[in-house]
């Protein structure tokens, strides 16, 4: 090389550059070309993305129709079921058929899903099955196709990764916003149909419409921020159409039934348990008068909520019409309460029912809202298409540039090396020429330094080339001699005054002033060296900080920035990554508390909505039973007088008995009274009866005689007859009367027998009186019993209400408290949402205790290296305390004794190493500095320092999240 002439090697020094632009065309040109590959498989990913989405859209649609199928037990919507079913597989055949084709490169996620897709379309098949055998829950289904919607959601996602080019990242974030806001479309669409259909709203459904209208409303931004400009108009006339005004009318009517539920809770709270119609109970029982006064507030608090609602926007006169029933009722209630001379007790129920149908209705629905959301879903799928057009536009478009960019910058190169070789040769020869003269002046001006001339005689070189400069340059160095001095002394003085502003504290002022002698040239361009150097330190640190400051703590400077952080620089530096360390962990710390306590938000919630229903449905429960037991004691208290009329009656039927049976028992004394008379008639009978036998015999010997007188005998002889006429009609009345006699006989027992069963009669039903007397009167015991303990089950469910009410009323704080709660973790997750920090933060926050000792002993290492470089400007040697004696050692050592689980992990042993090279490299440091080594040798061995520094705090941080592991493992 050194052979070669001047001219040559310009040559060769002009060749360089057209090297160099041909290296730097190529690699535009290879850039280009890998942009339009790039491009041609962002537009291939692109087709697959139109199939992706296809198949997504029909997914959603035969997810609402199933779910209406389920809901109706397979008995509606059978068709358009089976309708949706053959789309669907259209869908999957299609995308399946692209699959085949597919030949773009593929990741080993991209991988996974696409072997995962045929399992999804098994999946899909037996939903679809067990949906039609009405064999699985509207909440699994719902799950399940929302799972396999998401998994084909990843497919869009990963659009960005295909897009990096130009502004076809920005608009594909449009498209998959697009996609998500369609989702959350479909997802409103059953949030809304779920609200209506139960004519309420839930906790649950609130907060999940509620997360779907504003994930909407993100997902709008989004696309209006990156969405193609030509469309955005188009975006604005659809969202400004019929059918989105309905939609948004829908959202209105729910946002405004959680408003009037909160009414509702009121006219509840004051009308209900401890309400007015409370108090008017109790007033119509006791007739306390002080229950008045309560009754007039309750009913002025109740008036003004009702004068609210009626107010309230969108009110219907449906619900003007209860508002006015229940007023109706209130004020009669009040009224009742005012007049003396009425107390008698109204119905209420016509109110209570009022309130129920206010708190379950939901009033301003739009019956033909279904079809405003299918044509707003509609509406968003065709934009969704038009989008997908206009990227395939735009992709074809950038292709197609690339391509006439790669052919315009090769027609380019190629001239322009052809006019570079032609002006090079062109040039050469004038430089040649032009440096043959100026070597003739050197020596002429040589000669004359060197006295060996008088004069000179210099060569005109014609031009303002360097050559013709360098020479009328040379003729003026002998004029500009004196002045070099001057020169020089304004350098210098100029150099004082930087040094005081940068004592000032300011590192961007430069020595300007250009000195003629080499040496103070060269100081000044030292001094300028270091002071750009400081300033490009300072500024890397404060970038770091402002890193910080704007909540990026993943922020690192790179190799070139930590070039020169040395020394008390490596020291600042690493005080700021520290800082950046600690920051981390107090935002890693502060975002696991706010999760935390949003989930612990979310269970009190749910436990607070629970308490309020079941308090609820326990304070009317406890109504209902009061309502019976005084039901049941008033039942039991008639009881108690019917026992005590019982009682009285029992009574007299047992006197009555006790005379029945004296009545009874004189009956048979006089039967047999009557019975001896009878026997002594009996025997006068006979007696009669034997006289008249007598009688007849004597009228036989009587008529025997008056025969045997003839004629003197015949008065006799009728005498006779007569006689024995007299005595047959007394021996027939003796025998008539004696039947009489022995009938009544007869009777007469009959009856003395009849009067002993009467006896015996009357002294059964006296015994069974007695024991009738004896039950009523434990029955009657008993009653009263009964109704002491009924009284005291009355007081008792009393109380319980009361405490109901009172737990209905501390749910209603809790919930109200919950929701405060969970706002203030909500802000604390956005707040610490902006800051960005490694992941690994979040687990090693766990153990704070030793999170603590190891932040100590990273600051012990910082004050540690400063206490050591703070004696360097003695140039003394001194022994640097070994790894073992330092804090951080004796920790090491003592965690190792005790057997740490994290002391048995390579990670430790990576620890222990780091320690011990940061004393190794200081003892190094001191060493060198103390011999006083060149200061490229310092560099090398401050830099080591630094180095092992920042990893033993990376080494440090790696043991706590290991320990955090460990930990999370053991729970």
């Amino acid at each position: 090389m050194s052979n070669l002439k001047l001219q040559n090697k310009i040559f060769l020094i002009l060749l360089l550059p057209i090297a160099a632009i041909l290296i730097l065309s190529f690699n535009s040109v290879y850039d280009k070309y890998q942009k339009n590959l790039e491009m041609n498989e962002s537009l291939e990913y692109l087709y697959f993305l139109k199939n992706i989405s296809s198949l997504i859209h029909d997914l959603q649609k035969e997810r609402s129709i199933s779910i209406l199928f389920l809901e109706s037990y397979a008995k509606e919507f059978d068709s358009e079921y089976k309708n949706q079913i053959i789309k669907s597989d259209e869908s999957i055949n299609k995308l399946n058929n692209f699959l085949k084709g597919y030949t773009f490169s593929k990741n080993e996620e991209f991988t996974k899903r696409i072997s995962n897709f045929e399992k999804s379309i098994k999946n899909i098949i037996e939903i679809r099955q067990k949906s039609i055998n009405l064999q699985i829950s509207k909440q699994d289904l719902e799950k399940n196709y929302t799972s396999e919607i998401d998994n084909l959601t990843y497919f869009i996602d990963e659009l960005l990764s295909y897009s990096n080019i130009g502004n076809l990242s920005k608009y594909s974030q449009s498209y998959i916003a697009f996609n998500k806001l369609i989702e959350k479309s479909f997802n409103e669409e059953e949030y809304i149909r779920n609200i209506f259909n139960v004519g309420n709203i839930t906790g649950d459904d609130f907060n999940s419409f509620i997360s779907s209208v504003s994930k909407q409303n993100l997902y709008l931004e989004i696309i209006k921020e990156n969405i193609f400009k030509e469309k955005l108009e188009d975006l604005k006339k659809i969202y400004s159409s019929k059918d989105f005004e309905q939609m948004d009318n829908m959202r209105k009517v729910i946002f405004l039934k959680t408003q009037k539920n909160d009414f509702m809770l009121k006219i509840k709270e004051f009308s209900g348990y401890g309400g007015l119609i409370h108090f008017y109970k109790d007033y119509l029982e006791t007739k306390d008068e002080n229950l008045v006064n309560k009754i007039q507030a309750k009913h002025s608090l109740v008036l003004k909520v009702i004068k609210t609602y009626e107010k309230f926007e969108s009110t219907s006169n449906e619900e003007k019409e209860l508002l006015k029933q229940i007023r109706d009722t209130f004020d009669l209630i009040l009224l009742n309460t005012s007049e003396i001379s009425s107390k008698e007790k109204i119905d209420n129920k016509k109110a209570i029912n009022a309130i129920d149908k206010l708190s379950n209705s939901i009033y301003g629905i739009d019956l033909n809202w279904k079809q405003s959301s299918n044509n707003k879903l509609m509406m968003l799928i065709n934009q969704e298409n038009n989008l997908f057009d206009n990227l395939i536009l735009y992709v074809n478009d950038e292709i197609s540039n690339f391509r006439n960019q790669i052919m315009y910058e090769l027609l380019f190169i190629t001239i322009l090396i052809l006019t570079i070789i032609f002006s090079i040769v062109l040039m050469t020869k004038k430089l040649v020429l032009s440096m043959n003269k100026f070597q003739v002046n050197l020596n002429e001006f040589l000669a004359y330094s060197m006295k060996e001339k008088d004069d000179v005689i210099l060569h005109d070189i014609q031009g303002n080339d360097e050559f013709a400069i360098m020479t009328k340059e040379m003729n003026k160095q002998i004029i500009k001699i004196e002045q070099i001095q001057e020169q020089d002394k304004k350098v210098v003085l100029e150099i004082s005054d930087v040094m005081e502003k940068v004592n000032n504290g300011f590192f961007e002022y430069t020595i300007k002033q250009k000195a003629v002698t080499k040496d103070i040239e060269d100081l000044r361009f030292i001094i300028n060296k270091m002071l750009n150097r400081t300033k490009l330190k300072i500024d890397n640190i404060n970038l770091l900080l402002n890193s910080y400051s704007q909540s990026n703590y993943l922020f690192k400077l790179d190799e070139v920035q930590k070039r020169g952080m040395y020394g008390d620089f490596g020291t600042l530096c690493t005080a700021t990554l520290l800082l950046g360390h600690s920051s981390s962990e107090l935002i890693a710390m502060i975002t696991n508390a706010g999760m935390e306590l949003e989930n612990n938000t979310n269970i009190l919630t749910i436990s607070s909505n629970e308490l309020a229903l079941s308090s609820s449905e326990q304070a009317s429960s406890l109504e209902q039973s009061s309502a019976a037991l005084e039901q049941i004691t008033s039942n039991i208290k008639n009881n108690n007088e019917n026992m005590n009329r019982m009682m009285k009656i029992a009574n007299e039927v047992n006197e009555a008995s006790n005379i029945g049976s004296n009545f009874a028992l004189k009956t048979s004394t006089s039967m047999d009274e009557i019975n001896d008379k009878v026997k002594a008639i009996n025997e006068a009978i006979t007696i009669i009866d034997q006289i008249a036998f007598q009688t007849n015999i004597l009228s036989l010997n009587a008529a025997v005689e008056a025969a045997t007188a003839g004629e003197a005998g015949k008065g006799f002889a009728v005498v006779a007859a007569e006689v024995r006429n007299l005595a047959n009609r007394s021996a027939d009345a003796a025998k008539e009367i004696k039947n009489l006699v022995q009938s009544a006989s007869v009777k007469s027992n009959e009856g003395k027998q009849i009067a002993q069963d009467m006896i015996i009669g009357y002294e059964s039903l006296t015994s069974k009186i007695t024991q009738t007397k004896d039950i009523i009167q434990s029955v009657t015991q008993f009653s009263k019993e009964q109704e002491i303990g009924i009284v005291q089950i009355n007081e008792t469910i009393s109380r319980l209400d009361t405490a109901t009410q009172k737990n209905a009323s501390t749910a209603l704080n809790i919930d109200t408290l919950s929701k405060e709660v969970s706002k203030l973790s909500t802000r604390l997750l956005q707040i610490t949402a902006q800051a960005k920090i490694d992941k690994k933060y979040y687990e090693m926050v766990e153990n704070i205790d030793l999170m603590k000792e190891i932040s100590k002993y990273k600051n012990d290492h910082i004050s540690f290296k400063k206490r050591y470089f703070s004696t360097l400007d003695t140039f003394e040697n001194c022994t640097v305390l070994d790894c073992k004696s330092c804090d951080m050692g004796k920790w090491i050592t003592r965690c190792e004794n005790e057997k740490k689980d994290f002391t048995k992990v390579k990670e430790w042993e990576i620890l222990k190493q780091n320690h011990e090279d940061v004393h190794q490299n200081i003892q190094v440091y001191m060493d060198n500095n103390a011999k006083k080594i060149e200061n490229k040798i310092l560099r090398e061995v401050s830099a080591f320092v630094e180095d092992s520094t920042i990893k033993v705090f990376d080494s440090l941080n790696d043991i706590l999240y290991i320990d955090s592991l460990k930990a999370k493992k053991n729970i």
